[in-house]
């Protein structure tokens, strides 16, 4: 191997406890007698760190179908950008991801919503983040890639206790987990006045001031800002507003489902 060809650096490892509910194990695709034999405990986790892209030039033979690099124009191999990413090996050595934002203040351990009489099941919209936020929570890279910039349909359970599950297909008919709390939201926007101090223009600010409006949002995501939501106004267009000025009135495409 050149001086000018790195293979790709070696991860740092720390210790993670893992959330106590095996739910949140399933919602990252961990299957159910895993999701309960982890579920909170601590386990050892290996992190790569973020790469910038064009930084480090690779050997062709050290190219995997699930390693995304560029070519330039004299065909030499440099990598491409990729986020953070955290694996965590289980007693049977097969490797997992977790979502990247663990990291920081571990994950969020949600209660069950209102209790319902039965259980609920119905169909959603619902736009998928990125290829990288797909990745962590288990669905492999080709399938990601295939599935973002598109409208989703996914399916919506919500037992007695409240407890949802959430499920999507991919293209070619495969069900895989999706959190919770990627589901659309329905919001209350604040008043004329404060989305004008947020860049929304006058006439915007004025027609959708204090409305409910559905946004897509997905915690802790590459394509999502932590403390903003991103509107649309009547012709289609998006606008910011922090999330601190809005209220979540529901979640799902209609007002019907709270919660």
């Amino acid at each position: 191997m050149s001086a000018t060809m790195q293979r790709q650096p070696r991860p740092t490892e720390r210790q993670l406890r893992l959330p106590d509910s095996p739910t949140l194990l399933e919602e990252i695709n961990l299957p159910p007698e895993l999701a309960s034999t982890f579920s909170g405990t601590t386990v050892t986790i290996q992190v790569f760190a973020e790469e910038k892209a064009m930084t480090r030039r690779i050997d062709i033979k050290d190219v995997v179908s699930d390693s995304p690099s560029l070519i330039d124009r004299d065909g030499a191999v440099w990598n491409d950008y990729r986020p953070v990413r955290v694996v965590f090996t289980d007693t049977k050595s097969s490797a997992w991801r977790i979502p990247r934002n663990w990291l920081d203040r571990g994950p969020e351990e949600s209660g069950p919503g209102a209790p319902v009489p039965s259980e609920m099941v119905f169909a959603e919209s619902i736009s998928l983040p990125t290829e990288w936020d797909l990745s962590d929570i288990n669905i492999p890279p080709i399938t990601a890639r295939r599935s973002v910039g598109y409208v989703q349909s996914v399916e919506v359970r919500i037992a007695p206790s409240g407890e949802q599950r959430v499920f999507w297909r991919d293209p070619d008919g495969h069900p895989w987990r999706i959190p919770h709390n990627w589901r659309r939201r329905r919001i209350l926007l604040p008043n004329r006045e404060v989305l004008v101090s947020q860049g929304v223009p006058e006439k915007v600010a004025a027609e959708c001031a204090g409305t409910i409006v559905s946004v897509n949002y997905h915690p802790g995501s590459l394509c999502c800002l932590p403390d903003q939501y991103r509107f649309r106004d009547g012709f289609g267009r998006k606008w910011p507003v922090r999330i601190a000025d809005c209220v979540v009135v529901g979640y799902g495409d209609g007002p019907e489902f709270h919660a």
